[in-house]
């Protein structure tokens, strides 16, 4: 009889559970958008958040029926309670620099640094609780951060944003709530440079729909542009010298690693933004060199390069590759590159990013159901082979006409090898800035190697999963 009981008990409790209605859009929320900025501050150890500012802001442009993040991805998580009955009603996965940064040799040598960092969510009707979780060691989300939000109080900022720049919408399918949202603004372009600020959004958002899956998903996309301004052209150089004043403030040489372009601006693209419909932002930055970088539900940066650059297709490249980081929140599967990370992905953690894995469990690695049953598990590749040519690589001069002669035929050497197992899916050895203890599906892909081929099956399907999470 008490085995009875405690069995009704606990039907009882899964039935109220299970009884309780979704959280709806219109219940909750208006139709507009709550902005909180916030500082992120600490070391590779230590981490502290200090409220900014609230703001109202223009019209929600996200998805009012996926309001609860199911796809586990991202450093951080953004949760959203109704006050008055507990309930959550938003939630979204989402990196930061911030996370990066605690990986850089001066945060591990406890060094602090704040940055600015911003959340955004439908506009609630009622008082609301803010939370920020972290992953812990072991992937756990543990609460870092949490603070109350009165939507009526006089301390959230109700200005009437205009934009001292144009805003336009470049590629228009429908409602922003049904579509994914790109938001495309250009950092380092002067007045005369805006025509090629418009030929450049063309270029890259025709890019990009020649890949897939974005190709056939297209109708599923919103692009819009702000023909941002910039005092000079270009953007910062700091191993150069060249320092240039422009709207972003986007510079090279992030976290002292020469190709990384970011912003620690978050305010002024925030305020620059506001008043565009947007679920990702994409910083266009005005030159010719090689660089770019993404983050996670974040924003990206892609250098534009110019028509007559040699190999023209790599900014091309970058672009793709990077709003894969933005949007789908996919890791970098190269290894040989330099990066200041360090451990960027810590032993015996299964990393959240869909396409890498330390391979915990072999017998169920984490894209099983793209393995063929006699797949070999870890599966083997030409590696050495691989590593022994980048090696030469590295050393070439890309001024020199010789070492440039002999750096296009290493490059075909290298393409010709990850040609050979191209439509197998396993464990390759070799990603996630680590030649050891960490896996990506394929032996080549665009989040591995400058390459003008597909993402693997992996990828795909991770950019698809995220592309019906905002339009279904």
């Amino acid at each position: 009889m008490r085995r009875l009981n405690v069995f009704l008990m606990l039907l009882f409790v899964c039935s109220s559970v299970w009884a309780q209605p979704p959280a709806t859009y219109s219940r909750y929320f208006t139709d507009k958008t709550m902005r909180v900025d916030y500082f992120h501050t600490g070391t590779a150890k230590d981490e502290y958040f200090s409220l900014d500012q609230a703001y109202e802001e223009a019209l929600w442009p996200g998805s009012k029926i996926n309001l609860l993040d199911t796809l586990n991805l991202g450093e951080y998580l953004l949760k959203v309670f109704d006050l008055k009955s507990n309930q959550l009603i938003f939630s979204r996965g989402y990196a930061t620099v911030f996370g990066e940064w605690q990986t850089t040799e001066e945060a591990l040598n406890g060094t602090f640094r704040t940055f600015h960092e911003t959340l955004r969510f439908p506009f609630p009707k009622r008082p609301v609780q803010v939370v920020v979780a972290a992953r812990n060691q072991k992937n756990i989300f543990i609460d870092k951060f949490s603070t109350v939000v009165e939507p009526d109080s006089r301390f959230v900022n109700r200005e009437q944003k205009k934009s001292p720049f144009a805003i336009k919408p470049f590629l228009k399918n429908g409602e922003p709530e049904k579509k994914v949202d790109l938001l495309i603004i250009g950092d380092g372009y002067t007045q005369e440079e805006l025509a090629k600020f418009r030929s450049d959004v063309n270029r890259y958002t025709q890019t990009l729909f020649k890949n897939q899956p974005f190709k056939e998903r297209e109708s599923d996309f919103n692009v819009w542009m702000i023909e941002a301004i910039s005092q000079e052209s270009g953007i910062d150089d700091p191993r150069e010298n060249k320092w240039r004043q422009t709207a972003l403030d986007a510079s090279y040489n992030a976290f002292d690693s020469q190709r990384y372009v970011l912003t620690f601006s978050n305010k002024e693209v925030r305020n620059l933004s506001a008043i565009a419909p947007y679920d990702y932002i994409y910083i266009l930055v005005n030159t010719k060199r090689y660089g770019g970088g993404g983050i996670f539900n974040s924003f990206a940066t892609c250098y534009t390069g110019s028509q007559n650059s040699d190999p023209d297709w790599w900014s091309d490249y970058v672009f793709v590759h990077e709003f894969g980081h933005l949007f789908a929140g996919l890791a970098d599967e190269y290894y040989t590159s330099d990066v200041s990370y360090l451990e960027f992905y810590p032993k015996n953690v299964e990393p959240w990013e869909p396409n890498i894995t330390r391979l915990l469990d072999v017998k169920h690695p984490k894209w099983a159901e793209w393995i063929k049953p006699d797949t070999q598990i870890p599966t083997s590749w030409s590696k050495a082979e691989y590593d022994s040519l980048n090696a030469v690589l590295r050393k070439l001069s890309q001024n020199d006409p010789k070492d440039k002669e002999k750096s296009e035929q290493i490059r075909k050497q290298v393409q010709k090898l990850l040609s050979l197992r191209a439509n197998l899916v396993g464990c390759f050895e070799g990603a996630g800035y680590a030649s050891k203890g960490i896996y990506r599906p394929a032996i080549d892909c665009k989040m591995f190697s400058k390459t003008v081929g597909p993402f693997c099956p992996v990828c795909e399907k991770a950019i698809e999963r995220m592309i019906d999470f905002h339009t279904h």
